[in-house]
């Protein structure tokens, strides 16, 4: 008889057991959306030094080739008046082509240096990219943390209140062919 009085005190444990985990599952599922949320928040500031890294690049690389372009144009005068020095026609024949490969090479200077700039430019940008893809990626995890693990903690107590039922309401064969502890005891022939 003591059995019998047991039986819904054991249950009702099982089932307080299986709110407190239910609602374990669900405050983890709470942390899990903070520390998405904290991952995003961190992505997005990265992303946006990325940025600023990109738009740093291009300046330098504008200062950079500028400061080139006045180095060249001072040898292509420095060669110019050299040429002048030694009594030779600045402005016709050979010392043309030497000032104008001189020319020619200060712009390459000046083009790779924009080129490499650009390059960082470009990295950075790239990099701030693949931080918003992160940043969307933790936000959706975020977004999905809490009803997972509501749909996860509904699952198991309706599994649970599904095995306790069964436990205590003769479950055993299937179709009404069992017969239980409860069962048999009501009938006169108590299991112990």
């Amino acid at each position: 008889m003591a059995f019998l009085a047991a039986a819904p005190v054991l249950a009702g444990l099982g089932m307080a057991g299986a709110g407190i985990s239910a609602i374990g599952t669900i405050a983890g599922g709470i942390a899990n959306r903070n520390a998405a949320n904290y991952q995003a928040a961190i992505a997005n500031n990265n992303k946006i030094i990325a940025i600023q890294n990109a738009a740093r690049a291009e300046q330098a690389g504008n200062v950079q080739a500028e400061a080139t372009s006045r180095k060249g144009a001072a040898q292509v005068a420095a060669i110019k008046v050299g040429q002048a020095a030694s009594g030779v026609n600045v402005n016709t024949g050979s010392p043309v082509d030497v000032q104008a490969g001189q020319r020619e090479t200060n712009q390459l200077d000046t083009e790779t240096v924009l080129n490499n700039n650009m390059l960082h430019a470009y990295g950075y940008r790239t990099q701030a990219t693949n931080f918003e893809a992160e940043e969307n990626l933790d936000k959706a995890k975020a977004d999905a943390a809490v009803p997972a693990a509501a749909l996860s903690a509904t699952g198991s107590l309706l599994s649970n209140a599904s095995s306790t039922g069964f436990k205590w309401n003769g479950g055993g064969g299937g179709g009404g062919g069992g017969s239980s502890g409860v069962d048999n005891y009501n009938s006169g022939n108590p299991i112990y």
